[in-house]
């Protein structure tokens, strides 16, 4: 009976999980803090960014989230909007192991200042507006940062 329950569950967990790598269903095990805590960046492409951008702006923390391939460290909690983002410059700079080390956007110019979700959100969605008719390659060329003192 123990080993019946263990199958069920793990089955269960494990469709979540296959379910990953779909834009919709990515967004929802993020905002639900269900996503495989130490997991890399799901397989998704310029054609999901809209998706994803409907939930940039959510400022609620979780936990579990995808971690830079390139970084063992730990990060903590942070918030949905900023891994969203991150998963989006992930897309648009077509590197599926993360753009950085760390989830999260610095100032250049105050490097210890945290920067504020609401700070970024708009230049993402400005240029996604502007720029979703082009194709993957010619969005790697346009950064939504270009012009501010941001750099993931």
């Amino acid at each position: 009976m123990c080993v019946a329950t263990l199958s069920v569950s793990a089955c269960q967990e494990n469709k979540a999980v296959q379910g990953k790598d779909d834009a919709a269903q990515y967004v929802s095990l993020l905002t639900t803090n269900k996503y495989p805590k130490y997991d890399i960046i799901p397989k998704l492409e310029k054609k999901d960014i809209g998706v994803l951008l409907k939930q940039a702006g959510n400022n609620d923390i979780i936990e579990n989230y995808p971690i830079p391939a390139l970084s063992a460290a730990a990060y903590g909690p942070q918030k949905v909007g900023m891994i969203i983002l991150y998963t989006v410059e992930s897309i648009r700079q077509q590197k599926p192991a993360g753009v950085s080390n760390r989830p999260f956007i610095t100032d250049t110019t105050a490097p210890q200042r945290k920067v504020e979700l609401k700070e970024v959100v708009e230049l993402y969605t400005s240029w996604w507006d502007k720029h979703k008719d082009k194709t993957a390659a010619e969005l790697k060329n346009i950064s939504p940062l270009e012009g501010s003192p941001f750099k993931w």
